[in-house]
């Protein structure tokens, strides 16, 4: 009897186009998503809408309600709190992980700083995703611990 275990224990591919398979390739390269199979990148980038600016353009408005995540995939983003510029990040980044905390309000505003591209998912599709990629959850929880302030409870 003949048994290829390579064949029994591979993940499903997917056909992706141009845009997909080349956000998938590029998300390939951030360190937040090297424990991602190539299934689950496809299957992120499937979920996601791809969108491009040239200018400066606000993803997050501080105290607002969550409705979405981001994933920069190139360009860079001002993190403001007030008027005061709080953090730079660059592609990889994973932003709006207030997305996970319903009822929760935006905790500060989020801008790209000139051209970028972004991975928008929405907080359904998110939700189906945390449930199929375990890797997504881990990368989730890893960028809300990063993103939340330290309370300097000393004083």
């Amino acid at each position: 009897m003949v048994t290829w275990p390579h064949i029994a224990h591979r993940e499903p591919t997917m056909k992706l186009d141009g845009t997909h398979g080349q956000d998938a390739r590029r998300l390939r390269e951030f360190i937040a998503f090297d424990k991602f199979s190539d299934y689950e990148l496809e299957r992120l980038v499937r979920a996601a809408h791809h969108t491009s600016t040239s200018v400066p353009w606000p993803l997050i408005h501080e105290q607002t309600p969550s409705d979405a995540c981001y994933i920069l995939l190139s360009g860079e983003l001002g993190v403001y709190v007030g008027q005061d510029r709080i953090a730079v990040l660059g592609p990889g980044e994973v932003i709006g992980e207030a997305v996970l905390r319903p009822g929760k309000l935006r905790s500060a505003t989020v801008t790209t700083t000139g051209a970028a591209e972004v991975l928008r998912i929405e907080r359904d599709d998110l939700a189906s995703l945390l449930d199929e990629i375990p890797a997504l959850r881990e990368t989730m929880d890893v960028t809300a611990a990063r993103h939340t302030p330290i309370v300097d409870t000393s004083t």
